[in-house]
């Protein structure tokens, strides 16, 4: 009985720590979602460990520096670093949010840290809010947790004329000799610190909201009037200088050593938008050039600062309502998200989602006028990556959601393995690196056409529907898949052994004193790549063809069957064979030879031949392979050499590989061994951080 209520209290206790999270505020519809897992992170490195590290005493000093305070931890910055720390985007037609949510454990040491005589702080309950300057944005907190949102509005959203028509806004243009006069209008400020209206001048201010961003979640402030009244020491645009003024309220003053503060009131606006004196339907006017032409530049850069400064003022409204309703609202989490949710891992110690690359495109996509609405993302979903930090390695690992039709079809392309026989050439105590990848070349011609309707359908438009069909099954016509699969059939490795320095004639010119030109030939050291390709090939018909070609135009030699291409202005020989049903192009003679021979020994270790035979791609390379290969002149002399050198020899694998598709996932890994001696794979990183910076 006494194990049952421990563990009843250990979930409790679980689900607790998780409805703290503040994942509970992201809204269901945020574009981006980006997470740091401070227990994850800690757990690799203490605290006290990151303030004794070269990147924790920089961001101690510097952060100590430009505050004018005298910070020892981070824990100073009062941020609890063993909850999750999250930023967000959300998107809409008329502006983008950047969003960050922040956990607090000592609300007041986070408050020293903005502790400014010029800035106010507004309370509202136990909710405290700044505006940074020029009301770009803004942060609230509590004692649970900090929020920081800047918004900045769509350029495309005031393309339309009937937007600007309805918020008032202009666009300015300067040309000469067309008398159009340009109407004066103004926007109201929400805020009385930024109002520019006379003393006691009662304002209607007239701001309609973007569209609702998630189900129970609305942006729209309440529709009722907000009056502003304005201070004397309330600023103007002339003004030089800013004094904040006093609100009127019933509400008491709190009291701050730090600062004064204020109590702040919920802004209210019109969901009406109301015609202004001198304004027309049309949203664009002219500057035009009738006086003196730097008046007349004056102007327009005053007449399109005055159009910017409305779009800033509706930017911090909107900002400031959104703000607002992560504070003081319900709605529906990104929780609810299952895409997001089959992404999360208990493990990782920072995670990235975006919600479709799709729908990215689209966002974006009225930047670019007409071609934004082609839908060039077609089928792809959401996007993942997760970080990984432990004794052994990084590991970022990716995920890709796609149409079911997308799925099956990579699902067909990727059905093929590497040629076995490519691991016989392959010396892992040589090489600097190597790459090899596999698709079944048939399937990708059969399949492709669909892909390329798929992809680029929508760009040419619907009334092409019918030439892109035609298209498309010319395609499959003129090719034959299966020919074309004998020939090249679709797996390839390229291993790159060391490097080589070589002298390089090349061309160039020089002049008399007479400015005459003449064509001189030099030579210059290089160092290139002593590099290895092969690729599978059942058919040699096509190839040998070709080979009899060079060898008549005098573009191929041949001797013991290697075959040389004759190109006098390539800095390296390259050589090239058939045999065992692989062709194989190299720039090494010996190499060649040895393949040829039979006597070419392979020393592939067991790691770097589950990598290649068990994967449709991967990617290698060996730090410690390329010490010392790079010329010390070619690197900036001695010391750089030296440096370069033994951060190289520091450096452990670099691995990428991609992973069988699951259900409509397609997914890779990268990642990075960490060498004898190290701890984990955090501190490894902060160790090569700190060297490189010496």
């Amino acid at each position: 009985m006494k194990k049952i209520l421990i563990a009843i209290s250990l979930l409790l206790l679980t689900k607790l720590n998780y409805a703290q999270d503040l994942v509970k505020k992201i809204p269901a519809n945020a574009f981006t979602v980006a997470t740091i897992k401070g227990d994850n992170v800690f757990k690799l490195m203490f605290v006290k460990d990151f303030n004794e590290s070269f990147l924790g005493k920089k961001l101690l000093t510097e952060t100590s520096k430009s505050l004018d305070q005298n910070l020892t931890s981070i824990e100073d910055f009062g941020i609890n670093l063993e909850k999750n720390m999250y930023y967000f985007n959300q998107l809409s037609d008329s502006i983008s949010y950047n969003c960050f949510l922040i956990p607090l454990k000592d609300v007041k040491k986070f408050e020293s840290l903005i502790n400014e005589k010029d800035k106010k702080i507004y309370i509202n309950g136990d909710v405290r809010t700044m505006v940074l300057p020029d009301s770009t944005s803004i942060i609230k907190w509590n004692n649970n947790m900090m929020y920081f949102v800047t918004g900045s509005i769509r350029g495309s959203f005031f393309a339309d004329s009937a937007n600007s028509a309805r918020y008032g806004i202009k666009e300015i243009r300067y040309q000469n000799n067309y008398d159009v006069s340009v109407a004066d209008s103004a926007v109201a400020m929400v805020d009385s610190t930024y109002t520019t209206t006379p003393q006691n001048q009662v304002l209607d201010i007239v701001i309609a909201p973007p569209p609702p961003v998630a189900k129970g979640w609305t942006v729209d402030p309440p529709t009722n009037k907000q009056t502003v009244k304005k201070s004397k020491n309330i600023s103007t645009p002339k003004s030089s200088k800013k004094k904040s003024a006093k609100k009127k309220s019933s509400k008491k003053k709190v009291a701050s050593k730090a600062k004064k503060v204020e109590e702040f009131e919920e802004y209210k606006v019109l969901d009406v938008p109301v015609a202004q004196e001198g304004y027309t339907s049309d949203s664009t006017a002219i500057m035009t050039q009738t006086g003196n032409p730097d008046e007349q530049y004056d102007e327009y850069q005053k007449e399109r600062a005055e159009q910017d400064a409305k779009k800033k003022q509706l930017a911090f409204v909107w900002m400031s309502a959104q703000a607002d309703q992560i504070f003081t609202s319900n709605y529906e989490s990104i929780e609810a998200n299952k895409s997001y949710s089959a992404s999360l891992d208990n493990k990782a110690i920072a995670e990235l989602w975006v919600s479709s690359l799709q729908d990215a495109y689209s966002s974006i996509a009225p930047e670019f006028g007409t071609y934004g609405k082609s839908g060039l993302m077609k089928g792809y979903g959401s996007l993942s990556a997760k970080l990984f930090m432990d004794d052994k390695s990084f590991r970022i690992s990716t995920g890709l959601e796609l149409a079911k039709e997308q799925a099956d079809a990579y699902k067909k392309i990727m059905n093929r393995k590497l040629n076995k026989k490519f691991l016989k050439y392959i010396n892992s105590g040589k090489a600097i690196g190597f790459m090899g990848y596999s698709i079944d070349t048939k399937a990708y011609l059969e399949e492709f056409p669909k892909l390329l309707k798929q992809t680029y359908g929508s760009f040419l438009g619907k009334n092409m529907d019918e030439e892109i069909e035609l298209g498309t099954d010319l395609f499959s016509l003129l090719l034959d898949e299966e020919a074309v699969s004998k020939v090249i059939k679709g797996d390839a490795l390229f291993v790159i052994n060391g490097l080589n320095t070589r002298d390089v004639t090349y061309t160039t010119y020089d002049y008399d004193d007479d400015y005459n030109r003449k064509e001189v030939t030099k030579t210059k050291k290089e160092t290139l790549p002593d590099f290895l390709f092969m690729f599978s090939s059942e058919d040699n018909r096509l190839m040998n063809k070709l080979i009899k070609y060079g060898m008549n135009k005098n573009y191929v030699t041949v001797n013991n069957n290697i075959y040389k291409i004759e190109e006098k202005k390539s800095p390296i020989d390259i050589y090239f064979m058939i045999k065992d049903g692989m062709v194989f192009f190299g720039n090494s003679l010996t190499e060649m030879q040895s393949i040829s021979n039979n006597t070419f020994a392979p020393t592939i270790s067991k790691s770097h031949k589950t990598l290649l035979a068990k994967n449709n791609f991967s990617f290698l390379f060996n730090a410690k392979n390329l010490v010392g290969k790079v010329p010390t002149e070619e690197i900036g002399g001695e010391e750089t050499a030296k440096k370069f050198n033994e951060t190289l020899g520091k450096m452990g694998n670099i691995y990428m590989k991609s992973n069988p598709i699951k259900g409509n996932v397609v997914s890779a890994d990268i990642s990075a061994e960490i060498p004898n001696g190290h701890e984990n794979a955090l501190k490894y990183l902060f160790t090569l951080i700190e060297n490189a910076s010496k």
